[in-house]
């Protein structure tokens, strides 16, 4: 089969296959370039980079994901910001929690400040009180059937867990949509599908304390990392940077 591309100057004609080695093409490209322009919140490690093979440190609780009832419906929606809450045991919005969707003035990837907006607000996590759970996943634009640096990560919040749909955010960037966006049905990517990302949250402790147990601290400053692939601890190549 022959596919024609149009241009500005005549019809192009090339292979189904060639097409797909120029979207993947287009796809790097892209990756590339964000992470040269933003080399933080939703970019991915690429070889050299600074952060490369630097250490990383587990949580001595585990985060949780849990959004904010912005309307008090109740349920979760397409307004409600979205966060790591990286003490469970709070049930609300604290200090040092990251925000993985813009709330205010506030940047998705931005720590929570003392006297931040929305300082305080209620928490639920996803996967409770009957709400769908959540889980990193990934769209296999290449096909390969394997996490690769031109595939986008997003945080699937259900309900309908294996496809991208509307609601669900975009942890990495995707064509022209970034990284902290979410999901509508008119959009490139809704209903892709999306099989699930082995992975971790991860932190860079950056000025290096620890507690009177041995665990490293999480605190203002440092940042947290979906760690994708072994060796665990360490940043590698297709890791994801969760901070500005």
């Amino acid at each position: 089969m022959t596919i024609k591309f149009k241009s500005s100057n005549d019809d192009i004609s090339c292979e189904g296959g060639i097409k797909t080695r120029i979207l993947i093409l287009m796809a790097v490209l892209i990756t590339v370039s964000s992470a040269v322009a933003d080399p933080s919140y939703g970019s991915k490690v690429l070889p050299y980079d600074a952060d490369e093979s630097r250490a990383l440190s587990a949580f001595s609780s585990a985060p949780v994901f849990a959004y904010s009832d912005a309307n008090i419906r109740g349920i979760f929606d397409i307004s409600d910001p979205v966060y790591i809450d990286v003490d469970p045991s709070d049930d609300a919005v604290n200090e040092n929690d990251v925000r993985l969707t813009p709330f205010g003035s506030y940047p998705a990837g931005s720590q929570v400040r003392l006297g931040d907006q929305d300082y305080g607000y209620k928490l639920t996590p996803f996967g409770v009180s009957g709400m769908p759970g959540a889980q990193l996943v990934y769209f296999d634009v290449d096909g390969d059937e394997a996490y690769s640096i031109v595939d986008p990560v997003y945080l699937d919040v259900g309900p309908e867990y294996g496809r991208i749909d509307a609601g669900d955010v975009r942890i990495t960037g995707y064509m022209t949509l970034q990284a902290g966006t979410r999901v509508r049905d008119s959009d490139p990517d809704n209903d892709k599908p999306a099989p699930v990302l082995p992975a971790m949250l991860c932190f860079m402790n950056l000025n290096g304390n620890i507690n009177s147990g041995g665990w490293a601290i999480y605190d203002q400053g440092d940042r947290i990392y979906v760690d994708t692939q072994y060796p665990f601890y360490t940043v590698t190549v297709n890791d994801i940077r969760l901070f500005v």
